[in-house]
């Protein structure tokens, strides 16, 4: 049985020590160092929570900024839990509040999360499928 759980792990690895520097050159240099994976993580982890995910791809989808009341009743969230999870989104650079008046607005912050949680939603309903 042992043997089979070390032939398991061996699966993941090279089975001799090689390099392919034609592969690796257009590389050098652009991978994420640790602050850009840190802060790639750090995204990653902010969408993890599944609120947050659906109030973020809600604000991808809609084309004004939405008020907390609207994408309450479009969730089915309480305003309270609602306005928890904006809070943490604001606080980690994914959402920007606008006040109108009494009314609070909300939309992403930039197009490139836009664009992930679309692509995220996309790639998720067509593993599903």
């Amino acid at each position: 049985m042992a043997q089979l759980f070390a032939s398991a792990i061996d699966a993941d690895r090279c089975e001799v020590a090689c390099l392919h520097p034609a592969a690796i050159r257009p590389l050098l240099g652009r991978s994420l160092g640790p602050a850009g994976s840190t802060a790639v993580a750090d995204l990653f982890s902010t969408l993890a929570d599944p609120s947050r995910a659906r109030i973020v791809h809600l604000l991808a989808i809609a084309e004004a900024d939405l008020c907390v009341c609207d994408i309450a009743l479009v969730l089915g969230m309480s305003v309270s839990a609602l306005s928890h999870q904006l809070r943490t989104l604001r606080e980690r650079g994914a959402v920007v509040r606008r006040k109108d008046g009494r009314i609070a607005r909300y939309r992403l912050v930039d197009d490139h999360l836009r664009a992930l949680v679309l692509d995220a939603a996309t790639h998720a309903a067509e593993a599903s499928a």
